[in-house]
């Protein structure tokens, strides 16, 4: 004879919301569901104890690992860790705060350039006539801009990378 109880019964044996349980029970894999159908449309609670020492005894026992598995993912990690470190000291790393600010500092250069363009334009081409003369008073203003962003300062160790490769160049 098997005692069968609604799912809202059952989590109050456990504990627990029914929206916990459910949440719980959703995640486990099919042969070790907590709620299990018996007739009626209620849910069997000898399924239910069993299932749920279960659940509770494998949740809180750790998972042994072996010790010779633990030291080979250690010295894995060891290995990446010292190739980033490598990459950097011969600056084929670099950080990405350092592009963000970098790219940032870039864009905002070009940005107020372009923002201050027109009204710096304006009184120059105001009364020409001469669209060669108007273009080339545009083209030199834009080419202007694009040197600022090519002259924004680099980090330290980007300007050394830049210097070594100007002094290799040099030497061949």
């Amino acid at each position: 004879m098997n005692t069968s109880l609604t799912k809202k019964e059952l989590a109050n044996i456990a504990g627990y919301t029914y929206r916990r349980l459910y949440d719980i029970d959703r995640d486990l894999p099919e042969d070790r569901k907590l709620f299990v159908e018996s007739e009626g449309g209620k849910y069997d609670l000898a399924i239910f104890v069993q299932r749920w020492v279960e659940y509770n005894v494998t949740k809180e026992a750790p998972e042994v690992e072996d010790l010779d598995v633990v030291k080979a993912r250690h010295e894995v990690i060891k290995a990446q860790k010292t190739e980033l470190e490598v990459k950097r000291m011969r600056g084929q790393l670099i950080d990405v705060q350092d592009v963000r600010r970098l790219w940032g500092g870039i864009a905002n250069t070009v940005m107020q350039n372009l923002i201050h363009l027109p009204s710096k334009l304006a009184p120059m081409i105001r009364m020409m006539d001469n669209t060669e003369q108007i273009a080339a008073i545009i083209d030199q203003e834009i080419r202007d801009v694009l040197n600022a962003m090519a002259d924004a300062p680099l980090p330290d160790y980007a300007a050394e990378g830049d210097e070594e490769e100007e002094s290799e160049e040099d030497e061949d």
